[in-house]
């Protein structure tokens, strides 16, 4: 993916995808938006196992810029979404 993505460009997607799942945990456990602009919509279906890995995903990253107060709210989230089947 770093091959493909600036890392602004990916700085950016990382962030604006964060706010996005993590606004409203309800929300996000029953259809997982992962980024969302205007129109257009990137959802991760439900019992595919893609949403934990997403989460992972993100926090990997986060733990590299060390933003560890991120880290530990998707934690929370990942909890969550595991609870509800993913």
């Amino acid at each position: 993916m770093s091959g493909f993505i600036s890392s602004s460009d990916k700085d950016s997607l990382m962030r604006a995808s964060y706010y996005q799942i993590t606004r409203n945990f309800t929300k996000t456990v029953n259809r997982f938006v992962a980024f969302k602009d205007e129109d257009k919509l990137i959802e991760i279906p439900h019992g595919i196992g893609q949403r934990s890995k997403f989460i992972d995903l993100m926090i990997k990253y986060f733990e590299s810029l060390e933003e560890y107060e991120k880290c530990n709210k998707l934690l929370k989230l990942k909890e969550l979404v595991e609870m509800a089947g993913d």
